[in-house]
C-alpha cells in the first residue's frame, strides 16, 4: 500500500513542486517489487543478510522512486540509481534526472520520501514514539527545548521524539547525519497551527519544521522558513497511511 502526491512550495518569487510517497509494506511484499530497482540496487539488496536492513533499504528506495515519478513520470524506475554519499545521504544517479534531490526516512514497515528541486531543500524524518528510548534522546535535547512543548500537555515520550525528528530533519538538509553536535541544531520556538507543530531554529533561522503526531508516530518536514508549503495532500496521505499500521 502506498500513496503519493504533490507538495507545492510557494515562495514570493515562484512556486516549486515536490513529490512525496508514503508506503506501508512488509518485507515479503517489498521483495515482489524488486523490478523497480536499478541493477546496482539489486546487487546491494542481495548482499544484505538481515531482514530489517533489507526492509529499510527497499522501503526507502521504493518510496523514493515513487516520489520521483511525480516529477518525472516518463523515467523508468529501474533506470534510476539512488546511491549513498560518503555521509549516507541519498544521491540520484540518472541520465534523465538532473538538479533533483530526495530525502528518505523509514521506521518499522513505513517508508517516506520527498523528491524536490536542488534549489529548494527539504528534509523528512519519521520515528515511532518509544518510552524505552527516552534516555538516549535526552542526551541530545536540553531542558529549554523540552519546555517548549509542555504547554501542549503531550506525553514526555512524544515531546522528546518530536524534538528528535525536528533535529534529524534539519541534519538531513545540512547533510551531516548524526555526526553533528545536536546542540548546534537547537530549537528556538514551537507553536501549534491546526494539526501541525511549527518549529524554528536558534542557529539556522532560515529554516522551519512542520511536525505531525499520528498515533505512535511523529513525522517532521524541515524546509526554508519563508516557504509556504501546501500540505493538505501530504497531511491526508500520512494520516491515512499511518492509521492503517
Amino acid at each position: 500500500m502506498y500513496r503519493k502526491g504533490v507538495i507545492p512550495l510557494e515562495r514570493k518569487e515562484r512556486t516549486f513542486m515536490a513529490g512525496f510517497c508514503i508506503i506501508h509494506k512488509e518485507l515479503q511484499d517489498l521483495e515482489s517489487i524488486t523490478h523497480l530497482l536499478h541493477p546496482k540496487e539489486t546487487t546491494t539488496v542481495q548482499a544484505l543478510k538481515f531482514g530489517k536492513r533489507k526492509s529499510s533499504y527497499l522501503l526507502g528506495r521504493y518510496a523514493a522512486k515513487k516520489a520521483l515519478s511525480i516529477l518525472f513520470p516518463t523515467v523508468a524506475a529501474d533506470s534510476i540509481l539512488i546511491s549513498s554519499g560518503i555521509f549516507k545521504f541519498p544521491v540520484i544517479e540518472s541520465h534523465h534526472i538532473h538538479n533533483t534531490k530526495v530525502s528518505i526516512s523509514h521506521c518499522d514497515t513505513i517508508g517516506i520520501a520527498l523528491a524536490f528541486p536542488e534549489s529548494h531543500p527539504i528534509g523528512v524524518d519519521i520515528e515511532r514514539v518509544n518510552e524505552k528510548g527516552i534516555d538516549a534522546l535526552k542526551s541530545v535535547i536540553n531542558d529549554q527545548e523540552f519546555n517548549l512543548l509542555t504547554s501542549y500537555l503531550l506525553p514526555s515520550s512524544v515531546c522528546y521524539t518530536m524534538i528528535w525528528t525536528i533535529k534529524e530533519g534539519l541534519s538531513k538538509i545540512l547533510k551531516t547525519g548524526l555526526m553533528a553536535d545536536f546542540n548546534i541544531l537547537e530549537i528556538e520556538s514551537i507553536s501549534k497551527e491546526g494539526n501541525a507543530y511549527i518549529s524554528t531554529f536558534k542557529n539556522f533561522a532560515q529554516y522551519k519544521a512542520v511536525s505531525y503526531c499520528i498515533d505512535e508516530y511523529i513525522c517532521t518536514l524541515v524546509l526554508p522558513k519563508n516557504t509556504s508549503p501546501i500540505l493538505s495532500e501530504f497531511e491526508e496521505a500520512i494520516t491515512y497511511r499511518l492509521e492503517q499500521v
